[in-house]
């Protein structure tokens, strides 16, 4: 009997109990919900169409790049989980140093404008790609942080790969 009474007072209340069910540990691991953290929500979710887009654009949408990508973005807000974390840990510190920093999510806001700016990046750059206008200076700025921004990690040439599965070696040669 009290499991069906349970059960009436679920359906009765699911969306708010469903919300706090799912938003309180959201809540409780990005903090408070601020102005910024919405925009970096709508500016991911702008850079996932239009990336989604150019995809379609260019006719190379591929499935496997694309996870990828959506990924990336939810490591997006592990970081702002973790800047979050730290902020918490650090507001006793901060606030004995002085009472009116004690609770600014500095990390936290840090992080976030970071991404903003770096989500933006990623908008202008898709629009470009897709034949956009885009003001000059804009896509001269973009090109300047590409350039800066690529690593080319060095390669070693090797003659043979090892392969060791269930106890077997298998040797893999490589072709000049």
């Amino acid at each position: 009997m009290h499991l069906l009474y349970l059960k009436e007072r679920f359906k009765m209340y699911k969306i708010p109990t469903l919300t706090a069910i799912f938003g309180t540990p959201v809540a409780f691991l990005l903090g408070e919900w601020t102005p910024l953290l919405s925009a970096l929500v709508v500016f991911v979710a702008l850079d996932i169409i239009t990336g989604i887009m150019k995809g379609f654009y260019d006719k190379r949408l591929r499935s496997r790049k694309m996870s990828q990508g959506m990924i990336r973005k939810c490591l997006i807000f592990v970081v702002v989980i973790v800047a979050n974390i730290i902020d918490t840990s650090m507001s006793p510190f901060l606030g004995a140093i002085d009472p009116d920093l004690s609770g600014l999510p500095l990390a936290k806001t840090g992080v976030i404008l970071f991404y903003i700016v770096m989500e933006l990046l990623s908008i202008t750059e898709n629009l470009g790609q897709m034949d956009f206008p885009i003001p000059k200076a804009l896509k001269d700025y973009i090109e300047v942080l590409k350039a800066q921004s690529e690593y080319e990690p060095p390669v070693k040439k090797v003659d043979e790969i090892v392969v060791k599965e269930d106890g077997k070696e298998t040797i893999l040669e490589t072709k000049d």
